[in-house]
């Protein structure tokens, strides 16, 4: 080839590195302006924003100074009323004064008439005239009464709120039981009797029960029977053989709660060996490992009462180490004034006393119970666990709610890789057995008898199953949990490890019922996820997962929405898809941008949904489970072994939510609040649950506790627990009501 070809095919190169240039210069130029102009739309969009929130702010505060000017002019109004009746009834006794010594003067000749004699026999009108005689004086007698009753019902206090509390509060109640002659119970006298009142309140809750039902029973056939008259079978016709039985459409009847029982999950570990019943022994620990239970109780009403409560632990064998965390005082057992209970039964929580406790290192699976309240209503208590290894092949940061018994519970993604351990700990506090039938589900549907396991689990025990005997290595799993007999608390602990190193752990999150709309704030979406999946390799981080799960042989259609800082976000993964019934579906979530993200998911049938994450160096992962609506008395316990968060997301209107920060003592700290755009999210951080604290707090936050969101439009907010440690590791906890949700009965009655 000649010097000169050489040299134009030279140029000819160069020229072409240059356009390349040119064009990478451009485009650079192109992304930095587009980048200028979206900073500056988002400036703008963030001042309109501010701008509408002041606005919102001003009217509000309009609204609520009308409001007050409205009371005071009603309370004005009443008191002027209030003024007008006490005015007229001093008008009217003064007459009736006047008018004394006229009636007075009137009744001097019927007295003197009635001294003067007259015949005397035994004639039926002198009888009569004996009974027209003693008849006015039973009704003087009862209108006496009455006055009287009247009078003692207006002396005594009316206000609900003024109440007299019981000297001292709960920490001077608390282990108080004392003999007659004021020496402390011993140990074992005070466990026997705190079992007595424990039995005889569940007698007396069952019996509470039994007569409500029968009562709302009778109360629907007169009831039916008044409004169907055309039902001879409810009043009868005369003259004709009546229908021996009617079938009356069932109706739910409100129970009242028996107590509440809350079980952890037990210290995380590795299987040693597992008989075929369901007896675990765990290998050795790591040093490193450290674990921590922590609850809390409020008090039934503004007296400071509380019901008797324990916390205790379960093993293999039964119950040990039970400790009582209060007992019932008087005015639990009924002294509240009437027409009072009501109004103190939905008093916020944050106006009422609380204990809590904790305890470190704790390996057996923990529980919190408490007896029934007086009222019947449900107590308002949690509790949570959390577990920590630095080392080892189980490390990582773990926090689990403390769940109830239940009849049927779902699991999603129990690992079952290589290196990996899925243990389900089912936990019996009752005293019969519970027979519990465990099934799995991967994407290929039902699993069949290789992915079933039936197992006994006696009263007061605990019985473990390996959930890698259920499924092949690898797979997308997911876990039925349902019992016959008495309910269970299933407790799914999963971890990963590549060789003997750990690379995370968690507490899978526990799930009771399909949903169709499901809403997870806060999930951590790491750096380092390639946006296609042909970009993948070896270093890329692994993306987050949505797991589905659809109940059934019918498909669902999906509609997948993430928001981030600047409102909802187009990723690469579709927004609307269907999915089949009865198979577990994990979509790759890819083109989100880093950082804590809101997830939206609708499905047009129930179905269960959660996100999987975890770190950029894949040393730790979390589930992220739909989160319940906040309401009066949303709120978590807040973990010890991390730093905790909390990510809030307001789902189709605006406003704000309270909350109060209770430190150990069950002191509570000033009101906080945090503003909300129309699904737009706010974050609580650690530093603002510090800033929250009582003034005179010394061990720092230990219970969160939110009031009733105030919006604008028709919406929701939830709220998710996020807790990091200094080395990335985290772990995903949903915010859920403290209080106890009320119970139904079924009725169905023939007549």
């Amino acid at each position: 080839m000649s010097a000169k070809k050489v040299r134009v095919k030279k140029l000819i190169k160069e020229q072409r590195q240059a356009r390349r240039r040119a064009i990478r210069d451009q485009e650079r130029a192109a992304t930095l302006k587009a980048k200028q102009d979206a900073a500056a739309a988002r400036a703008e969009l963030k001042a309109e924003e501010q701008r509408l929130r002041m606005e919102q702010q001003q009217e509000r505060r309009q609204r609520q100074e009308q409001e007050r000017q409205r009371r005071e002019e009603q309370e004005r109004r009443q008191r002027e009323e209030q003024e007008r009746r006490q005015r007229e009834e001093q008008e009217r006794q003064r007459r009736a004064e006047e008018q004394k010594p006229a009636t007075a003067a009137k009744a001097a000749p019927a007295v003197e008439s009635a001294a003067e004699p007259v015949a005397v026999g035994p004639s039926p009108v002198d009888t009569g005239a004996d009974d027209q005689i003693e008849a006015p004086a039973d009704i003087e007698t009862s209108a006496s009464t009455e006055a009287s009753a009247v009078t003692e019902t207006s002396a005594a206090p009316s206000t609900p709120g003024k109440q007299k509390r019981p000297e001292g509060t709960w920490r001077d109640r608390r282990r108080g039981a004392r003999n007659n002659d004021g020496s402390p119970e011993s140990g074992a006298e005070h466990t026997t009797a705190l079992r007595r009142r424990r039995g005889t309140k569940s007698r007396t809750a069952a019996v509470v029960v039994t007569a409500g039902v029968l009562a709302t029973m009778i109360g629907s056939v007169a009831v039916d029977g008044l409004m169907d008259g055309r039902s001879e079978a409810a009043i009868g016709t005369p003259g004709e053989g009546q229908v021996a039985s009617a079938a009356l459409g069932a109706v739910s009847v409100a129970a009242p709660q028996a107590g509440q029982t809350f079980i952890c999950p037990p210290l995380p570990g590795q299987p040693d060996s597992l008989t075929t019943d369901g007896q675990l022994e765990y290998r050795d620990r790591d040093s490193s490992a450290v674990s921590r239970f922590s609850a809390v109780l409020f008090a039934t009403d503004l007296n400071g009462s509380f019901p008797d409560s324990w916390w205790a632990q379960l093993n293999q064998e039964g119950r040990v180490n039970e400790d009582v965390l209060t007992e019932a005082s008087s005015a639990d057992a009924g002294e509240i004034e009437e027409g009072g209970d009501t109004a103190q039964a939905e008093a916020p929580l944050t106006q009422r006393e609380a204990v809590y406790e904790s305890d470190l290192d704790v390996a057996r699976p923990p529980l919190l119970e408490t007896a029934a309240t007086a009222d019947g209503s449900a107590p308002a208590a949690a509790a949570l666990y959390e577990y920590e290894a630095e080392d080892g092949p189980v490390a990582g940061l773990a926090v689990g709610q403390c769940t109830a018994p239940e009849r049927s519970q779902w699991f999603f993604g129990p690992e079952t890789a290589a290196g990996s351990s899925s243990l389900l700990t089912l936990a019996n506090p009752f005293d019969r057995s519970a027979t519990v039938e465990i099934t799995s589900v991967d994407s290929d549907g039902d699993r069949g008898t290789t992915g079933t396991r039936s197992i006994v689990v006696p009263g007061q025990t605990t019985r473990s199953v390996n959930i890698a005997g259920l499924a092949s290595s690898g797979s997308d799993l997911g876990v039925q949990v349902r019992s016959a007999g008495a309910p269970v608390t299933a407790q799914l602990q999963s971890s990963r490890a590549s060789g003997l190193t750990g690379t995370g752990v968690e507490f899978l999150p526990q799930m009771t019922a399909p949903g169709t709309e499901h809403l997870m704030p806060g999930v951590p979406i790491p750096e380092g996820v390639p946006a296609s999946g042909d970009d993948d390799d070896e270093e890329s981080t692994t993306p987050p997962e949505l797991w589905i799960h659809v109940p059934g042989d019918q498909g669902a259609t999906v509609e997948l929405q993430v928001y981030g800082e600047d409102g909802q976000q187009v990723i690469e993964t579709p927004g609307v898809f269907t999915v089949n019934g009865g198979e577990i579906d994990a979509v790759n979530l890819r083109g989100l941008e880093p950082g804590a993200r809101d997830i939206r998911v609708r499905t047009d049938v129930p179905a269960y949904v959660g996100v999987r994450s975890e770190t950029e160096t894949g040393s730790d992962f979390s589930w992220a489970a739909p989160a319940t609506a906040l309401g009066e008395g949303s709120g978590t316990l807040l973990p010890q072994l991390g730093a905790p968060e909390l990510h809030l997301f307001a789902s189709g209107a605006s406003g704000s939510v309270a909350y109060r920060v209770m430190d150990v003592d069950g002191d509570f700290g000033p009101e906080q609040n945090v503003e909300l755009t129309g699904d737009g999210a706010g974050v609580i951080s650690a530093d603002d649950l510090a800033s929250a604290e009582p003034d005179d707090s010394e061990d720092g936050a230990a219970v969160i506790v939110f009031s009733e969101p105030q919006l604008d439009g028709e919406g929701s907010v939830h709220a998710t627990m996020s807790t990091t440690t200094d080395d990335g590791a985290f772990s995903l906890t949903p915010v859920s009501p403290l209080r106890g949700a009320a119970e139904y009965v079924p009725v169905r009655l023939l007549r």
